[in-house]
């Protein structure tokens, strides 16, 4: 039997590949229809426009990445992204018929449906599951079973211990929620990652964690407001009435996230307000439903400017494997964004997302059970980690709340130091929910402290720099046994 961690779209999409392929497969997940994949609103990214190609897509993607892409996994989504796209239409998923643009895009190659691609196409999938019979059990896993450095199972709160797992393929999704602003649900704490790292697979990349520009909170709400809205016209706007984007980026309110984050990050720190306007935006309640109908619960309308922050959004770290899923303990898969498949290099492409999840779920059964070759690892240094015998425990809430003001947008040595010495105390190595995301950030401030350089997603005020001589190489992370 396969198992299959999680029911996202990378998830349910590797399901219903290796169903249809006869395979036996179960999925287990904490919850039906959590997680980011519902939540994500712009689409899907591959070059089928005839102005476009699979190259160009490929320079868009190493250019944002910001020199830590790894080339090989860039032209292999690049060149997948037309067979993913073209094998949901024959599964009988429809998108709308233009194309949008983001942010760091050179051509209009971004697959939506309406504003709510991610829920349209989580409904879909799981409708799909369904009708092939595909076995989803809500349960969460407390911990991997692995000899030998081969997975052999998992257990469960609810009391499952499996000992005889042809293959366990993680799609936890990612940890982005351990910040006090975010896009992300409340399932995204890095589940995952701290199985595999407590398993003894190789983690990467922790340090880098996108900031999406345009999360607004209005009534308690969170609400990502979709960088698509940006591509059709709408603008950003301070309090002073000023477009301030094209004071830090040529491109403005289309410059790479991780910039207009700062840009808006900044406008706070100078003590002023940040709004998006939607008036230049055309056919707006047309082409942008659900953002229209979340105004209209707070009495608002796209004659309102519409208050933003930056908001944690995206994990790049996760699970070091190959374009094959492979991590570094034989039979366990990691697809999605708990994977790190050096894909987005130091800052993610909008809607790359969408597709790696669905390049790795669909083409699972040309990879599941044969010779295994796992990632490599010789563009970066793997650090054995020793982890701290602390015993003080931490509520999610008060993590989140540290990582905002330590691990946050703009990062400083000394505040990563001490908040490194704050998560020593902590019981790092149970299997409760909050360990795990304490455990995450534990490595992932560790990371940002050792990464002494600005590049791409990871800024550090004290090295505003980016330094190829020294850390143009990724830091990976595999757990010591600990007292």
């Amino acid at each position: 039997m396969i198992y299959i961690i999680g029911s996202g779209i990378a998830g349910l999409s590797a399901a219903i590949s290796l169903k249809m392929s006869n395979y036996p497969v179960t999925v287990i997940t904490k919850r039906v229809q959590g997680g980011s994949s519902y939540e994500s609103r712009g689409g899907i990214a591959a070059a089928t426009a005839p102005n476009d190609s699979p190259e160009l897509h490929a320079q868009d993607t190493i250019a944002v990445g910001d020199g830590l892409c790894d080339v090989k996994s860039v032209d292999y989504f690049t060149r997948e992204a037309l067979e993913a796209i073209e094998t949901l239409e024959k599964w009988g998923f429809e998108f709308d018929k233009d194309l949008r643009l983001e942010a760091g895009h050179s051509r209009r190659r971004v697959h939506h449906r309406m504003d709510s691609t991610g829920m349209f196409l989580t409904n879909f999938l799981l409708k799909l599951a369904t009708k092939l019979g595909i076995n989803i059990v809500e349960d969460r896993v407390m911990a991997l079973k692995v000899r030998g450095n081969v997975v052999k199972g998992f257990i469960t709160t609810g009391g499952v211990s499996i000992d005889d797992a042809d293959s366990v393929i993680l799609a936890t999704g990612g940890y982005a929620y351990l910040w006090s602003y975010t896009s992300n649900p409340r399932d995204n704490t890095g589940d995952g990652v701290a199985l595999a790292f407590r398993a003894g697979a190789v983690v990467g990349d922790l340090e880098f964690v996108q900031f999406h520009p345009t999360v607004t909170v209005i009534d308690g709400e969170s609400f990502l407001l979709t960088e698509t809205l940006r591509g059709e016209g709408a603008v950003l706007i301070n309090d002073k009435g000023e477009r301030f984007a094209f004071k830090y980026h040529e491109k403005g309110e289309l410059a790479p996230r991780d910039v207009l984050s700062r840009a808006i990050y900044n406008e706070y720190r100078l003590g002023r307000r940040v709004y998006m306007d939607l008036k230049p935006i055309d056919n707006f309640e047309i082409k942008f439903p659900s953002v229209n109908e979340f105004l209209r619960r707070h009495g608002l309308t796209r004659n309102d400017l519409i208050p933003v922050v930056p908001g944690a959004h995206y994990s790049i770290g996760g699970v070091r494997v190959n374009i094959r899923g492979e991590s570094t303990i034989r039979g366990l898969y990691a697809i999605g964004e708990v994977a790190n498949t050096g894909l987005h290099g130091a800052n993610r492409l909008a809607s790359n997302s969408l597709l790696e999840a669905l390049v790795m779920g669909i083409n699972m059964p040309l990879h599941i059970g044969e010779d295994w070759e796992g990632p490599d690892l010789n563009d970066g240094e793997v650090l054995n980690v020793k982890l701290p015998s602390g015993s003080r425990e931490m509520g999610l809430e008060e993590i989140r709340r540290l990582n905002w003001d330590y691990l946050g947008i703009i990062r400083d040595g000394d505040e990563l130091s001490r908040l490194i010495s704050i998560y020593e105390d902590v019981y790092l190595t149970g299997i409760d929910e909050w360990s795990n995301a304490a455990l995450i950030s534990y490595l992932t401030a560790k990371a940002a402290l050792m990464r002494k350089e600005s590049r791409g997603s990871h800024y550090r005020a004290d090295y505003p720099s980016r330094d190829d001589a020294r850390f143009r190489r990724r830091i990976y992370f595999r757990m010591m046994d600990h007292d």
